[in-house]
């Protein structure tokens, strides 16, 4: 089983690699979707092999790589950790499900991707520095060119505006590892990027400030958190369905899971410090997010906001320090991973049919495509936190561990639920019903719209289903994530 990580993390990047030496458009889409289904299978025997009553991290494997800098091949999952890679595992075999028909350099386009899934599996599951660093980065390059070669009109704007914010936020992150890694050096006499030597350091609080500021700011970019936001709208209207599922799915969440994994931990008294800034700056992502894709007809740039919003919700549940709101923000990684990845293939679904994300060429949808009616439905649904789907538990853990002990931040962050609601229902009306202003000709083309195939529906049953299976029975899910709020919070 100590292997079983390094095949579910290296799987993709090999068959990338054997599908750019081979170029056959049909090998591609098959092998694609095989070894995202393996892998899928694969991460689902991790996750429920997951022991949540054994402390610590399991699938553990430590190699030596480079002895002289304390460098090692050194992996392992927690539960937040192997709950992200299942997840993270289903995104990606739904992506290659969704582009079977894609046309515009396929072999290309399914090699980027699968390089990505190497590079998000890794960065959840490295327990080395440099190993993780290079997986974080990794990610960058193939989503940059899947924004710049397959997105929309501005897409090479929004390429590169993704690309210089995120490498700016990283030059931090680098900055943050340097910092405990020199202080371990002068402390220790040795260098090591080993994380679970630095977890028993005890940094001063002077350096807790520094590297809590430097890892903060790398992390708030990935989520992104207020105000260096802005990239976010636009690489999601210009990327293609896939990447927008992927970007909202999976990359959004490394940013939340950073502050999980290495600022709770490390600097535990500098977290505590900042506490009020953070929760500021979610508060005002919340309701500011929330307000500004109310105000938007653009189909994927209101989705774009509702992500940031609800993000600002996970970020708000970690920084309580409280293990039910933390629970809450491990859940709501998940519960957003789906209900954003569904909403997203919603949106790349009414282009596809109808070559517009604006809300004024659309109208009377539900009449002619009632199964994607119901499919954006329920996406929507859980988004906005439905009883009964996995959006509903999350926040409702949040929003619980977080009015324990603060009641305000508590109140003030809940009315992003009631402006959720609006948002999505006023998108759904506008674009599903409101028959009567759509003009005859456009009535005419509705008629002749095909619903769901096969290649759209399987994406939708499964993350929908895992939705629900969430909402309806959270205790397993809970208990499993429960194990990193112990080891984060103790108790």
């Amino acid at each position: 089983m100590e292997y079983l990580l390094t095949l579910v993390i290296f799987l993709p990047l090999l068959t990338a690699g054997i599908v750019a030496l081979l170029r056959s458009e049909s090998f591609a889409k098959v092998a694609s979707v095989a070894v995202s289904g393996l892998v899928l299978l694969l991460s689902l025997v991790l996750f429920l092999k997951f022991d949540f009553s054994r402390e610590g991290f399991q699938f553990v494997i430590k190699l030596s790589w480079i002895p002289p800098l304390g460098i090692s091949y050194h992996l392992g999952v927690d539960g937040m950790a192997v709950s992200l890679i299942l997840m993270t595992a289903l995104l990606f075999f739904t992506v290659f499900v969704w582009s079977w028909r894609v046309e515009d350099r396929p072999v290309l386009y399914i090699s980027l991707f699968l390089m990505l899934e190497t590079a998000c599996l890794g960065v959840f599951s490295a327990l080395d520095f440099f190993l993780f660093y290079i997986f974080w980065e990794g990610m960058l390059i193939p989503m940059y060119f899947i924004i710049g070669f397959w997105g929309h009109e501005r897409k090479v704007y929004a390429a590169n505006k993704f690309f210089i914010y995120t490498f700016f936020g990283s030059l931090f992150l680098l900055l943050g590892f340097a910092s405990i890694i020199v202080y371990g050096y002068f402390t220790t006499g040795a260098i090591s990027f080993d994380y679970l030597e630095h977890l028993k350091m005890g940094y001063p609080l002077w350096l807790q400030s520094i590297a809590f500021l430097l890892f903060g700011i790398g992390f708030a970019v990935k989520i992104p958190m207020f105000p260096v936001h802005t990239w976010l709208p636009d690489a999601h209207v210009e990327a293609p369905t896939a990447g927008s599922v992927i970007l909202a799915g999976v990359l959004l969440k490394m940013g939340t899971f950073g502050f999980v994994r290495y600022s709770l931990p490390l600097f535990p008294e500098a977290s505590e410090r900042y506490v009020p800034l953070i929760f500021t700056l979610s508060v005002i992502a919340v309701i500011y997010a929330a307000m500004m894709a109310i105000a938007q007809t653009h189909i994927k740039r209101l989705i774009a906001y509702s992500s940031i919003s609800h993000m600002g919700i996970v970020t708000l549940g970690t920084f309580a320090l409280d293990s039910d709101a933390l629970n809450g923000a491990v859940y709501m990684m998940i519960a957003h991973g789906l209900s954003s990845a569904a909403l997203f293939f919603a949106a790349g679904f009414i282009y596809d049919r109808i070559h517009s994300y604006n809300m004024d060429d659309l109208g009377g949808l539900a009449r002619y495509l009632p199964n994607f009616a119901v499919a954006f439905m329920i996406a929507g649904l859980a988004s906005i936190g439905l009883p009964g789907l996995a959006g509903f538990v999350a926040e409702f853990l949040v929003l619980l561990g977080t009015f324990r002990e603060h009641p305000l931040w508590a109140v003030v962050a809940g009315t992003g639920m009631i402006l959720g609601a609006a948002y999505f229902l006023y998108m759904y009306k506008r674009v599903m019903f409101e028959e009567e202003t759509v003009p005859e000709v456009r009535i005419r083309k509705w008629k002749q719209l095909r619903d769901l195939e096969f290649h759209h529906l399987l994406p939708f049953v499964l993350i929908l289903f895992a939705a629900l299976l969430m909402g309806l029975y959270p205790a397993p899910f809970v208990r499993i994530m429960n194990h990193t709020a112990k080891f984060v919070l103790g108790g």
